[in-house]
C-alpha cells in the first residue's frame, strides 16, 4: 500500500497583476494598452492569470486584447508573468504584443492593513503613541461676543 505524505500548504492571498505595454507596428502604425489581469487561477505548475484591454486609439481605431499569461516566473521580491498574443482584426489587420506582467499586488477591493512604519513595535507590545495636538483656527460664528472696533 502506497503512503501519502501530506505537505502542510501556505494559504497565499490572491492577487492581480497590471501590465502596459505596445504592440507591433503594422500598417505604419502601432497602439499601447494597460491593464490588470484577473484575479490568479491554480493550473499545473503554479498558477495564471485571465486579461483582457483595449488599445488606445490609432490611425481612428483600438485593438482588443485578451488571454492567459504564462505560468509564473519568479522574481526577486514576487513573481511575474508573460502575455503574448494576437490583437483583434480591426480595420482589415491586427498586431502582436509580446510583454511581462508587473509585481503581484492585492486587488483594489482587499482591505490592507494600515502601514505603522517605525511604531509598529510599540503597538505591537501594547503600547499606545501620544498624538501630537495642533493649533487649529477658528472662524467667528454668529454667537461670538462682537469686537469692538476703534475710528
Amino acid at each position: 500500500m502506497e503512503e501519502k505524505h501530506e505537505f502542510p500548504t501556505e494559504e497565499k492571498e490572491r492577487h492581480v497583476h497590471d501590465y502596459n505595454g505596445r504592440t507591433s507596428v503594422d500598417r505604419g502604425h502601432f497602439h499601447t494598452f494597460a491593464g490588470s489581469t484577473g484575479l490568479d487561477t491554480s493550473a499545473a505548475g503554479g498558477h495564471i492569470h485571465d486579461y483582457a484591454s483595449e488599445t488606445r486609439p490609432a490611425e481612428n481605431h483600438t485593438h482588443r486584447l485578451l488571454g492567459i499569461t504564462g505560468l509564473e516566473m519568479p522574481l526577486m521580491f514576487g513573481h511575474t508573468h508573460k502575455l503574448e498574443g494576437t490583437t483583434s482584426v480591426e480595420e482589415n489587420h491586427s498586431h502582436t504584443y509580446d510583454l511581462y506582467s508587473n509585481h503581484q499586488r492585492l486587488p483594489r477591493n482587499v482591505k490592507r492593513g494600515k502601514f505603522l512604519g517605525p511604531f509598529a513595535a510599540k503597538l505591537a507590545a501594547g503600547g499606545r503613541t501620544q498624538r501630537k495636538l495642533r493649533p487649529r483656527l477658528r472662524r467667528a460664528t454668529p454667537t461670538d461676543p462682537p469686537v469692538d472696533q476703534e475710528r
